[in-house]
């Protein structure tokens, strides 16, 4: 049995994902009036209030959630699912990572949308999408989708899941209160996530039967 089923809706899935990713990339290039406004209205919420452990919080997950580290959390996942015979999958989440990373650098380079005027000084280069929750959402997805299932304690396995859900959402908070982004940011790189995701499974049930017959790859569960 294979990692990932084959997904008739998955094309769908997919085209959804990028109309609403091209329609919000779109408004965000033209600088809309209506995503500016949304935006404001969010960041309000947000930041309505910030005592100190709220500022403390938000700076401890956004720091867990540097992209740079998105790369550590993935070789350390890698290296277990390679231990565990799970070689291809191995491949298949560092392939998506860097893949993924590639995809969003192009996207921030076409926008070229600025990060909001109070941002840290840290906090560099273009606004959309967020980097920050790209990279969470796909460990996240690569937690969910290889690790869960494996556990077979039906109530461990959605505390796993509501403690992921939980997380993602703090890191997209964390963005916005601390001025790095937008909150259509965060928007935009869950939706990015989504439809590369989408890419990176199909790509995975097409080749892992393939690369299952490589050599060092002969013993892998795929």
């Amino acid at each position: 049995m294979m990692l990932f089923n084959r997904d008739r809706d998955r094309p769908w899935k997919f085209t959804l994902a990028t109309l609403l990713f091209l329609i919000i990339a779109f408004y965000i290039k033209m600088q809309n009036a209506y995503v500016d406004f949304l935006d404001s209205s969010i960041v309000d919420i947000i930041q309505k209030n910030q005592p100190g452990w709220k500022t403390l919080l938000y700076r401890g997950v956004t720091s867990l959630a540097e992209p740079k580290l998105a790369i550590i959390w993935v070789l350390v996942l890698a290296f277990f699912l390679w231990g565990f015979k799970f070689k291809v999958p191995a491949l298949w989440c560092l392939a998506t990572l860097a893949g993924g990373d590639v995809l969003a650098t192009i996207v921030k380079d076409v926008v070229k949308r600025a990060r909001p005027s109070a941002h840290l000084a840290i906090d560099d280069g273009f606004s959309f999408p967020s980097g920050h929750v790209f990279g969470t959402f796909l460990i996240v997805a690569m937690i969910w989708i290889i690790l869960i299932p494996m556990i077979m304690t039906v109530w461990k396995a959605w505390l796993v899941r509501i403690i992921l859900i939980i997380w993602m959402a703090l890191v997209m908070i964390s963005r916005v209160y601390l001025n790095a982004h937008f909150p259509t940011d965060t928007f935009g790189a869950l939706l990015l996530g989504y439809l590369w995701l989408q890419c990176a499974e199909g790509l995975y049930i097409r080749f892992a039967p393939v690369m299952q017959k490589w050599p060092f790859l002969k013993r892998s569960e795929i």
